[in-house]
């Protein structure tokens, strides 16, 4: 009887799962839901549909669009454009596409889940903690979220089944592969990587000397060929649809600005202030304390240690480390007023996870090369994802979080940690020394969960950019009523200077005429506005850029604008610029264009003479 009673029937064998994960589903959709209208956003937010804007106005990617992660637009094409066409412009598109994400993140927990079932709760935990933090600061389809999902989809597909892969999961790893390089193009260096060691192996393989065969579920020869054939089948559509639209035209002339700019920074793997940041947001003594963890996880290795008392400890201190260091950035995030330690916090939340995952890689009992292959494409992404983006340290926190909830998974299911065991008792009677290791897991589980919804709850109710940066900005209690942010709630501070843009804009449109409009700033929701011909190589753009904006005037003189706005109030915070800051946008343009200037309600009016000299 007893045994009857244990023994679940195996059709509801995942019954108490599967309610639980769909529970969460709905309590995570429901939260996003509540915050969907909270905030402006950063420009970032209305950059992603202005290639889809764009397009309908006879532009071009590539040949007009000088922007290196424009790619990841694709993903948000259709749907903006569907938007645009039925609505009959863009009022209300920001509002829309986060709902829109809602959905798309609420389908790839259910996809993510379903592939991650016999893990159980960990499995429930990897996909609900990953599509909790997805987001980081928007509710957007952008390269970080766009390119982690890939990447995350990659490595389930892959690494995170035990069963060999068919021809049609190739293909399909293939295309999704692929999608992640069009999100964020630095990861085709990892693909590159992939082809040298599946290169190698097949040279070693033919001299007869093994070279990691363990690894061979990912460097076989048949499966480079399938995957490469699903990314290139993807890869030949978008050739086909870039040359029939000709993106290509004059490709020759501005490639060197694709690969130049306020965004591309090759420099960031060597900024070491970004790890000094992130110390400061954890504390030196957790840092050094992580890093001393995984020295003695790997001396243990190397000593190919058996003793599961020792196991215990290190994985122990690991695990509380981790849950102190969090319990410290929380307390210094939210208890007080510093702007860099909240801008930190968004940055590199998972740098931390970064230096504890090691430890367990270590301390496993036996190889587990698809365990391996996930901590080391987390690796390679971070550093990939670094060179075009100041996100470091937190792109690559999907595939940390995935590599960490399998690996503990195992780990974690015997408190004693035998070497060698593969069959876990349920039955195991705990010592003294177990029952320690139980409860600092239980810590650590309870202090990673607590800090992923802690980051969610900053990033959905208490990030937008208002709460963010302007700690004395009163409530989001104000609804925009026009214009691509209609629907929105921000403070009625923002709202003011919103409309009094758009007022502007008004104007600008009337003097415009039809012409193109440059937009002197990174406000890409004034494009969008607009609704007029770009006179800028990309709605992202930085105004100590002048140089790039006159070459490209050069290059695309039908681009030239008629008509350029100055905007008062800067990108991020909606606070006003500093005369001297105004009065360098002004002389960095000066050189190349003549100009009437015209003072408005919230930025000048540039309407534009001839150009100078050197345009």
């Amino acid at each position: 009887m007893a045994t009857q009673k244990n023994r679940l029937p195996k059709k509801n064998e995942y019954l108490v799962f599967d309610l639980t994960a769909a529970a969460l589903g709905l309590v995570l959709a429901g939260l996003f839901a509540l915050t969907v209208r909270n905030g402006v956003g950063m420009p970032d937010e209305a950059f992603y549909y202005t290639i889809a804007h764009r397009l309908m106005h006879g532009e071009k990617m590539i040949a007009d669009e000088w922007s290196l992660s424009q790619f990841v637009y694709l993903f948000n094409v259709l749907p903006a454009f569907l938007y645009i066409k039925l609505r009959g412009g863009t009022q209300g598109i920001i509002l829309f596409m986060r709902c829109l994400f809602i959905a798309i993140d609420a389908a790839y927990y259910t996809w993510m889940y379903a592939k991650l079932r016999r893990f159980r709760g960990w499995g429930i935990a990897a996909a609900f903690l990953f599509c909790a933090v997805i987001q980081q600061s928007m509710l957007a389809l952008a390269y970080f979220t766009v390119a982690s999902m890939a990447s995350v989809a990659v490595c389930i597909l892959l690494a995170a089944d035990e069963r060999p892969s068919t021809r049609r999961k190739l293909v399909l790893t293939g295309a999704v592969m692929a999608c992640g390089i069009l999100a964020e193009p630095f990861l085709i260096a990892g693909f590159a990587l992939w082809f040298a060691f599946t290169v190698l192996r097949e040279i070693a393989k033919r001299r007869g000397k093994p070279f990691l065969e363990s690894f061979a579920f990912i460097l076989e020869r048949r499966v480079f060929v399938y995957i490469t054939l699903g990314a290139a089948a993807v890869f030949a559509v978008l050739m086909s649809f870039f040359t029939a639209t000709g993106a290509f035209g004059g490709l020759s002339q501005a490639l060197p600005y694709l690969f130049s700019g306020a965004e591309y920074n090759a420099g960031n793997l060597i900024d070491f202030s970004k790890f000094a940041e992130a110390v400061r947001l954890y504390g030196a003594v957790s840092v050094a304390g992580m890093a001393l963890c995984s020295a003695a996880a790997a001396v243990f290795r190397l000593k190919k240690g058996s003793s599961p008392k020792v196991k215990r400890c290190i994985l122990a201190a690991g695990m509380l480390l981790l849950a102190g260091s969090y319990v410290y950035a929380a307390a210094r995030v939210f208890g007080g007023k510093d702007v860099m330690l909240r801008v930190a916090f968004a940055q590199y939340n998972s740098f931390m996870l970064l230096l504890f995952s090691p430890t367990p890689l270590l301390l496993r009992d036996e190889s587990r090369p698809r365990l391996t292959v996930i901590w080391a494409a987390a690796l390679v992404y971070s550093a990939l994802v670094d060179l075009s983006s100041t996100v470091i340290l937190a792109s690559g926190g999907g595939l940390l979080r995935l590599f960490c909830i399998l690996q503990l998974s195992v780990l974690l299911r015997e408190p004693d940690l035998r070497p060698g065991k593969t069959e876990i008792k349920k039955k195991a009677v705990k010592s003294a020394a177990g029952k320690r290791f139980s409860a600092c897991a239980a810590v650590f589980c309870a202090a990673a969960v607590a800090w992923d919804l802690c980051y969610f709850m900053c990033s959905t109710f208490c990030k937008p950019v208002e709460k963010l940066f302007l700690f004395e900005s009163g409530p989001l209690s104000a609804e925009i009523e026009e214009g691509p942010f209609r629907g929105l709630v921000t403070t009625p501070a923002i709202r003011e200077i919103y409309e009094n843009t758009l007022a502007d804009l008004d104007e600008v449109k009337a003097l415009a005429d039809g012409a193109p409009v440059t937009v002197l700033d990174l406000a890409p929701y004034m494009y969008l506005y607009l609704d007029l011909p770009y006179g800028a190589f990309s709605a992202w753009y930085e105004f100590d850029e002048p140089e790039r904006l006159a070459a490209y005037w050069q290059l695309r003189p039908a681009q030239r604008p008629k008509v350029i706005y100055v905007p008062f109030y800067d990108k991020y915070l909606f606070t006003p610029y500093s005369e001297e800051t105004l009065d360098r946008k002004l002389a960095g343009l000066a050189p190349y264009v003549e100009t009437q200037r015209v003072t408005a309600r919230a930025g000048y009016i540039l309407l534009v003479k001839q150009q100078g000299p050197d345009a």
